[in-house]
């Protein structure tokens, strides 16, 4: 069961950022870097994103980062990172190469835990193995966390994470940010 006023304070007190840079590079990189600059996070997704091009922002801004099969996550100094999973969402049939990532940080802010994930799903007809395996991976986590999710599949709004406790947080075409706050 959630407390009262739970979910709004993780929603209040973090801020937080998604971009969908997809093989974006020079200016296009840049100009993410300035909006990361110039608008405080406390946390950012990037989805599309080249492992050297997260380091050169998560450098740039001064701030922490983990990557992982082209989705970075970036945070400032209110998270304190403890340990970083990467793991291989299910891959396609006849694709073994083409896999996707999960990317969850595990760590604390204000003495409280707090995870920050973040995955991207495939485009065909195998979304619902990996939003199984999401879902899975999100059931083992106590605490607050951060979920940043790309390439949503066209019924995730039916199936989705709500049941989970988490709440929206930010919507964008194919890409949402959501937060549960600690149970």
């Amino acid at each position: 069961m959630l407390g009262s006023g739970e979910i709004d304070s993780v929603r209040d007190e973090i801020r937080v950022r998604s971009f969908a840079v997809d093989g974006a590079t020079g200016a296009s990189l840049f100009r993410i870097a300035e909006r990361l600059a110039t608008q405080p996070f406390d946390c950012a997704a990037l989805h599309g994103v080249d492992a050297g091009d997260a380091l050169a922002l998560a450098t740039r801004l001064d701030c922490g980062w983990a990557y992982r099969g082209q989705q970075a996550l970036l945070w400032k100094s209110f998270f304190h990172a403890h340990e970083v999973h990467d793991r291989y969402l299910p891959s396609p049939l006849l694709r073994p190469f083409d896999r996707r990532g999960l990317l969850e940080v595990r760590g604390e802010r204000n003495g409280k835990p707090l995870a920050l994930v973040a995955a991207q799903f495939s485009t065909d007809r195998i979304w619902a193995r990996e939003l199984r395996f999401v879902r899975h991976a999100l059931r083992s986590l106590c605490g607050e966390t951060v979920l940043f999710l790309a390439h949503l599949p066209e019924r995730f709004d039916r199936i989705g994470v709500a049941d989970l406790g988490f709440v929206t947080l930010q919507r964008y075409d194919d890409r949402a940010t959501f937060v549960r706050g600690s149970e």
